[in-house]
């Protein structure tokens, strides 16, 4: 049976994420980027879920518009803008099945098969097995310690053939769990409008800043229709909601209903609708409650690697989000350090599995603080600054 050339790399990704070993319950899982079940709106959830089942059961079981429902998009366009002027009159709102979905449909958009797409250098792995499934080619932007490299960014977007989209990653980035300041957020809509290279804003994450003053999102900036902006409920609600959205302007965000209609109609009524209460009721206590359950533990956990940690490692510090990176000098042996994390029953992300191009002379990895309790973490962090001195010379 033959099986397409943009399936075979998802193969080689999930031989190397190691999922299998998670099942180990006596391991810290630094590993997984996942919400705690402590912060779900259970019981909220469940009384909205009653209540519309008893008064409208009927549209909650059956079909919806193509696309997301008029009321939750509005909830949406509420929600986005109450800091800042998000999203404008002739932006469109798309509701998807996760985040996640919005890259896939983004590289139908923008892409033909074999097309280049710019990414960060490492960004979110999943999105390179997205990018990837849908024939792009992926070509590495370099970080630095406070976002892209405005400088090779606008030296690959001179590239022939010329990139058809930048994906990139605004706030409490995935894996690096830092943050673009405005000055970048400024230049990457002007480097865009300057080559014609539309860009997709992920960011899943913003609303988990526990330290520091929000930044509007780079579309904020966005004077000329290059930029959409894609987010999703997972991270202050329920992942398994699977309820995101999409926001982008004129013609362009005609493009992402279009093809979401086309995929897969819509998004279920049933989280539509609960999501859409939560977000008419409001959801900022709860949220305000993530924020103090995650500054609190990535504080304990930037607090351990300092105490630790040898010398010479260098490591992200969290102003929100999930995840701290932490990155040794350069030759370190990074697979048996990781190896021997493991034997010591501590599960982290290796690198590598960030990096469009395999990053085989990387010597980083990446933590989440999402899941862990305070003694997995307090145990977890002296683990890991032991071994920085065993392997660190």
């Amino acid at each position: 049976m033959y099986l397409s050339k943009n399936v075979q790399p998802l193969f080689r990704s999930g031989e190397e994420s190691g999922i299998a070993k998670l099942s180990d319950p006596t391991l810290i899982k630094l590993s997984i980027g996942n919400p705690p079940n402590e912060g779900f709106p259970l019981e909220r959830i469940q009384k909205i879920s009653e209540r519309l089942l008893r008064e409208d059961p009927y549209s909650m079981l059956s079909y919806s518009t193509a696309g997301g429902r008029a009321d939750l998009k509005a909830a949406i366009k509420a929600f986005l803008n109450r800091r800042f002027p998000v999203v404008k009159d002739e932006d469109v709102i798309t509701v998807t099945t996760g985040g996640q979905q919005s890259i896939s449909l983004a590289t139908q958009l923008f892409c033909d098969d074999g097309d280049t797409v710019l990414v960060e250098m490492p960004t979110f792995m999943a999105a390179l097995d997205t990018l990837r499934s849908q024939g792009a080619q992926l070509v590495g932007v370099k970080m630095e310690a406070d976002g892209i490299d405005l400088q090779d960014l606008e030296a690959k977007m001179q590239m022939n053939p010329k990139p058809r989209m930048l994906y990139v990653i605004s706030d409490f980035h995935n894996p690096m769990g830092v943050s673009l300041p405005e000055h970048k957020r400024r230049a990457i809509c002007e480097l865009a409008y300057k080559y014609d290279i539309p860009v997709l804003e992920d960011n899943p994450y913003y609303e988990l800043r526990f330290d520091g003053e929000f930044i509007p999102f780079i579309k904020c900036y966005d004077e000329h229709g290059m930029v959409a902006l894609t987010s999703s409920m997972s991270k202050i609600v329920a992942p398994g909601m699977r309820v995101g959205y999409v926001v982008a302007p004129g013609r362009m965000g005609e493009g992402f209903a279009l093809l979401k209609g086309a995929t897969d109609l819509h998004v279920s009524t049933w989280p539509q609708r609960i999501c859409c209460e939560l977000l008419t009721e409001g959801l900022e206590e709860e949220i305000e409650g993530l924020r103090k359950l995650y500054g609190h533990r990535g504080r304990l956990m930037y607090q351990g690697l300092q105490q630790h940690c040898h010398p010479a490692v260098r490591f992200t510090k969290p102003q929100g989000g999930m995840f701290i990176w932490v990155t040794l000098p350069q030759g370190t042996d990074i697979d048996g350090f990781i190896a021997e994390l493991e034997d010591n029953k501590v599960v982290v992300v290796p690198g590598k599995q960030f990096y469009c191009d395999g990053g085989a002379d990387t010597a980083d990895f990446r933590l989440s603080f999402s899941l862990a309790s305070d003694a997995e973490i307090e145990k977890a962090t002296k683990i890991i600054g032991d071994l920085t001195h065993k392997y660190c010379k």
